[in-house]
């Protein structure tokens, strides 16, 4: 037992001296991985937000229906309920005549007094919100045979081409992050694998006066390991500190705002440890078990 701690402590140690022994290489491996990794991650915090506030507009999207001038006003909660029997309706709001009237005039301000004497030429109505965005087509045909409802208005032009365009949005991020990703861990295990290849001599010399794999593989997998965490650490804080900062400048600009800072880079942050990590494990291992074939 104490033999198998002192192995894995001069595993460490020889592994930790080597970033330093071999200088230009570990800050070559290091670069490629911290540069690889920060557009990664700034492409995530990207996407993140991208498809947040593509859900955010489509949650937005509603509907009006409005009410004939034949319904009396007993008959309104009647159409409430039926309106809130309908499959997929998320909420109904009633908005009287008289409500949307001085909407409007607030809304026309200083030429308010244009519809002064025209009385209230307003319909009730109700506003519906649906749970599945896609959905609200289907839905609105259907509120528009309820007896009693005049019209639906829902942007029959617009939404449908919104929600395909955002559709297309949030496909196109997480296509274009897998291919980041894919891209990444090759060229940054490439570069691991050529600072070991760069040792292929030390390593067969190593073989030869009878060292084990084992013995052989310890430092360099540590050193690897290292290189990886290093790499992530760097473009971590970088992005954390950059996100937090672009965040609140864009606070100061409203209705543009993003996500909290936490909720999306403590994800962020995971996501790119744990690419270096495997990133710096992989290429080690790799590259050590071609070249201890000797």
């Amino acid at each position: 037992m104490d033999m198998k701690i002192r192995t894995i402590g001069r595993h460490g140690r020889e592994g930790f001296k080597n970033l330093f022994r071999n200088g230009w290489m570990t800050f070559a491996a290091v670069s490629a991985v911290a540069v690889t990794l920060l557009i990664l991650g700034a492409s995530l915090v990207l996407s993140v937000n991208i498809q947040a506030m593509s859900l955010n507009i489509e949650n937005q999207l509603q509907f009006n229906a409005y009410v004939s001038d034949s319904v009396s006003v007993k008959e309104l909660p009647v159409l409430d309920h039926k309106l809130h029997a309908i499959a997929g309706v998320r909420s109904v709001t009633f908005v009287s005549k008289e409500a949307a009237l001085k909407r409007m005039k607030q809304i026309l301000q200083s030429n308010a007094d244009l519809i002064n004497g025209l009385g209230n030429p307003l319909p009730n109505e109700f506003v519906l919100q649906v749970n599945n965005p896609h959905q609200i087509a289907e839905i609105a045909n259907q509120v528009d045979h309820i007896k009693g409802i005049e019209k639906v208005q829902y942007g029959a032009s617009v939404v449908p081409k919104l929600l395909s365009i955002m559709t297309i949005v949030r496909d196109t991020a997480v296509i274009f992050i897998v291919g980041l990703i894919i891209m990444g861990m090759f060229l940054i295990s490439n570069t691991v694998k050529i600072t070991i290849f760069t040792r292929k001599r030390e390593i067969e010399i190593m073989k030869l006066v009878g060292a084990t794999d084992g013995f052989i593989r310890g430092p360099f997998f540590v050193e690897g390991t290292l290189m990886g965490i290093f790499g992530a650490l760097i473009p971590s804080v970088l992005l954390y500190e950059g996100y937090r900062w672009i965040r609140h400048a864009i606070e100061l600009f409203p209705p543009f705002t993003l996500l909290p800072t936490p909720y999306v880079m403590d994800r962020v942050v995971l996501v790119l440890l744990g690419c270096g990590l495997f990133i710096g494990v992989w290429g080690s291992l790799v590259s050590m078990r071609k070249f201890l074939r000797v």
